[in-house]
């Protein structure tokens, strides 16, 4: 008599040891350093082109978010129509041409604010492209159950990109002026060449034909709408976006404006700022497997409103620095959750399109936050502009406690998700 045969699943081999999702890693985290030492010295730059207007600061920054109400839809249709190695190596290739003209026409002398807006909002739109390319990457080189683990260790990517690359950037800019320019355009070349050795198919493998790309995005925007907890938890989410704005351009204007500290503070800032981010997201699934999405939303945000309140009579540096990496930390614990969240929940087919619509209604929200946030500043100072936007931040987390919708949201299980299709 012979014994059944007994079916056994492969275990995958561990993230480590995954060689594409290594070099998808590895390319995008050299770009995000790059990136976030040039982002940190956008609004430096404005300060000083401009002779030290805190509007300035606020167009800087608005020029670095309006290009997601502008890109996102597009871009989301076209990452879920073609091959997303191709896309990821052409925003990369362009990312590297505009900041190489940053910092060339910074060294001659002849960047002014008009041209400076006009690179940021290319350097910006060819990254929003790219990563909603790798998000949708990330599903196809990871297995199901891995996605939670990737998606964490892509937040810490960044928050490692934000610990190293805003004091870096900082003390380059202090010392040469084009210098994090230049040397963000490494980390652009390295992540296209990265992409070359990748050998899984990131192609969309889509058996639809092509349609017009408002019946695409018409798919899309149907199943965002028939799920409840993601069309509650958007619109809060995107108010907090636009309240954060004030926070992050009121440590330019206190510390360099209102209390003439060195530009290399700045640095100091974001330094410690960024220890808490890469703590949060290290921490981030340790969170996760012990509180629910909706204690974490709106306990964050209630967190979030009682630290920019401490904020705004922080006296020095340091306070300042602490307080902004408490904020980090909450703010990482909550996107590896909503990103593990709306990935597991999303059909692979619409990865793209449901990323881009989620990321121009918070693009709307941080777009308005921006040009708010340069009047605010500009008209109350800082500590007045910190008290009200912690008032409306605890107006948000009140409610969002109110809505059934985010009070029950869940995370499903990732691995029942992958592979899911959408509804023909």
């Amino acid at each position: 008599m012979t014994a059944p045969a007994q079916t056994t699943v492969a275990t995958p081999p561990p993230l480590r040891r995954n060689r594409d999702f290594l070099l998808l890693w590895t390319g995008n985290w050299l770009q995000f350093f790059g990136s976030r030492m040039s982002t940190v010295c956008y609004p430096l730059l404005a300060l000083q082109i401009s002779g030290g207007s805190a509007e300035a600061v606020g167009l800087a920054s608005a020029a670095a978010v309006l290009p997601q109400a502008v890109v996102q839809l597009p871009a989301g249709v076209l990452v879920d129509r073609w091959d997303r190695r191709a896309v990821m190596r052409w925003c990369a290739a362009g990312r590297f041409l505009a900041l190489a003209a940053v910092g060339v026409t910074l060294a001659l002398d002849v960047l002014g604010m008009e041209l400076l807006l006009g690179l940021i909002a290319v350097e910006v739109s060819l990254a929003i492209v790219g990563a909603l390319a790798e998000r949708a990457a990330v599903r196809t080189v990871v297995p199901g159950e891995q996605l939670p683990a990737a998606l964490s260790q892509n937040e810490a990517r960044g928050r490692i990109a934000g610990l190293l690359g805003g004091p870096a950037g900082t003390v380059l800019y202090t010392w040469t002026r084009w210098s994090p320019f230049v040397a963000a355009t490494l980390g652009a070349l390295i992540a296209a060449v990265n992409l070359r050795f990748i050998r899984a198919d990131l192609s969309t493998q889509s058996p639809q034909k092509r349609r017009p790309l408002h019946r695409d995005l018409a798919d899309a925007l149907r199943w965002l709408c028939g799920q409840r907890a993601l069309r509650a938890m958007l619109p809060v989410v995107t108010v907090a976006t636009a309240l954060l704005q004030v926070v992050t351009q009121g440590l330019v204007v206190i510390l360099v404006k209102e209390q003439g500290l060195p530009e290399a503070t700045l640095g100091l800032v974001l330094g410690i700022s960024g220890c808490g981010g890469l703590l949060g997201a290290l921490t981030g699934r340790w969170f996760m497997a012990r509180l629910p999405l909706p204690v974490l939303l709106i306990g964050g945000l209630t967190l979030w409103a009682a630290l920019m309140n401490a904020m705004a009579w922080a006296t020095g540096p340091v306070q300042l620095g602490v307080l902004f990496a408490l904020m980090n930390i909450i703010g990482a614990v909550f996107g590896v959750a909503t990103a593990v969240y709306q990935v597991t929940v999303t059909p692979q087919e619409l990865q793209g399109r449901v990323a881009a619509l989620s990321g121009l209604v918070v693009a709307l929200g941080a777009t308005a936050g921006a040009f708010c946030a340069g009047k605010l500043l500009q008209a109350y100072r800082g500590q007045l502009s910190l008290l009200v936007a912690a008032g409306l931040m605890a107006v948000t987390a009140a409610v969002a406690a109110l809505v059934p919708a985010v009070r029950k949201a869940r995370i499903p299980d990732a691995t029942a998700r992958h592979g899911t299709r959408a509804p023909s």
